[in-house]
């Protein structure tokens, strides 16, 4: 039996020229995809996207921003498409879809929410939207540290147009706001020695000041027609499933104010049993954020890590556990994936789970070692497995027991009462506890 498996679908920057270049000649549907795209496109007095994701020379992120930037939200839903079409051909089945800030477009048209035609023309709206309302100049940063960690920086700054716009784990956290704003939260993580990035966006998204141009975009999107999901798709912007058209409807029009607590939504999945996430896009953005947030137990397959051909991915995916066909079927562009990838789940004879495998005792006690140092914002080396947390450390016992329900949720635990989790005081009296839990 396959493992659950969930369906990654990136966003902000995941773009690289030339990526489907090795791709397309043997996935015909991916073309079609492309083909879409484009026509779309030329609606909205864009050039093609596809010249830029089959050709090596196609000119970089960075350069692109400068040459055309309209587009690159194009190019980055079109490389989603015709990565999802390449899983169909391909046979590989998945037991749902999520996306992260603007690929949540790309999930909600693989689950048949919506077509490939008015993503794109989304894509174009959305690119239209800030222009028409002079937006604060603004972007994002990404910080390496917690997103608990990030609001605190933010609180110092006392910058009430400064957010936490997305969190992605333990180790990386995104703060959206102006310009001027992201250049002081740099120069203060500088001095505290904390590592930053500024992503290549042109505006502070996933912020209430984007609540203007959101606004047009709303209201220029109203008749975009969208369905109830045909297959299960989790929003990290809801923070729960997308049920209903209204659901999707939702996710569409918050997507450029709400922050995106894809950590959150991480977890939720591998509580509730997913163990293979593949990345449906260019590079590996998401597939890192994986390895780094979850337990060894969770594998990360990104489909296009870079500008080679298929052959290297399909090893990834078997070495996942996860079936190919090779040669690939000819399914036809657009096919339902419910149809494709879901149905013969749904039609199985029920098994029974099996309770996922905690590491043995040395690599539990380096697990939650992580966990909690990178809450607490301790060194990892300081938190020694006999180390005690409220005599040594001051960490009071309601935050005991949040950290404790951290790791409940991660390993999928039963419930304990309050008294039971505050018998572990050191990181090994809690690797005794969880044990126990799963005998």
């Amino acid at each position: 039996m396959e493992p659950s498996t969930a369906l990654l679908f990136p966003g902000q920057g995941a773009y690289l020229p030339g990526v489907l270049g090795e791709w397309v000649h043997h996935f015909p549907s991916a073309a079609v995809a492309l083909e879409t795209v484009d026509d779309v496109a030329a609606q909205y007095d864009h050039g093609p996207v596809s010249p830029l994701l089959l050709k090596r020379d196609a000119p970089p992120l960075d350069e692109l921003l400068v040459q055309n930037g309209d587009v690159v939200d194009l190019a980055i839903y079109a490389i989603n498409a015709a990565a999802f079409e390449i899983l169909v051909q391909l046979g590989v089945r998945a037991d749902l879809l999520v996306g992260h800030s603007f690929g949540e477009f790309a999930a909600l048209s693989a689950a048949g929410t919506i077509s490939v035609a008015d993503v794109t023309r989304l894509a174009c709206l959305r690119v239209e939207a800030p222009r028409r309302v002079e937006p604060v100049e603004g972007g994002l940063v990404a910080l390496n540290m917690s997103a608990g960690r990030a609001r605190h920086l933010v609180a110092v700054l006392d910058e009430p147009r400064l957010c936490v716009a997305i969190d992605n784990g333990p180790d990386q956290s995104v703060l959206s706001g102006p310009a001027s704003s992201l250049a002081e939260v740099e120069k203060v993580a500088a001095g505290l020695d904390i590592r930053t990035t500024r992503l290549k966006a042109r505006y502070a998204f996933h912020n209430p000041l984007m609540y203007p141009a959101a606004d047009l975009f709303v209201k220029a999107s109203a008749d975009v027609v969208l369905n109830e999901p045909r297959v299960p798709v989790f929003s990290p912007t809801l923070g729960r499933f997308v049920r209903s058209a209204a659901d999707a409807r939702e996710v569409i029009n918050r997507n450029m104010v709400t922050p995106v607590h894809f950590y959150d939504g991480l977890l939720t999945l591998f509580r509730d049993g997913i163990r293979v996430f593949i990345e449906v896009g260019a590079r590996q953005a998401l597939s890192r954020i994986v390895h780094s947030s979850l337990p060894s137990s969770a594998i990360a397959v990104p489909l296009l890590p870079t500008r080679g051909g298929p052959d290297e991915t399909l090893k990834g995916l078997s070495a996942a556990g996860i079936s190919v066909q090779w040669p690939p079927s000819e399914v036809a562009a657009g096919a339902a994936f419910a149809d494709q990838s879901f149905a013969t789940r749904a039609e199985a004879p029920a098994q029974e789970e099996k309770e996922e495998e905690l590491p043995d005792g040395s690599r539990l006690i380096d697990e939650l070692t992580k966990v909690y140092a990178d809450d607490l914002g301790f060194p990892v080396e300081m938190l020694t497995p006999d180390i005690d947390l409220e005599a040594d450390l001051g960490v009071d016992s309601l935050k005991q027991i949040a950290l404790f329900e951290r790791v409940r949720q991660l390993y999928g635990l039963p419930e304990l009462p309050p008294q039971q989790r505050l018998q572990a005081t050191t990181l090994e009296q809690l690797a005794g506890i969880v044990e126990d839990m799963r005998r």
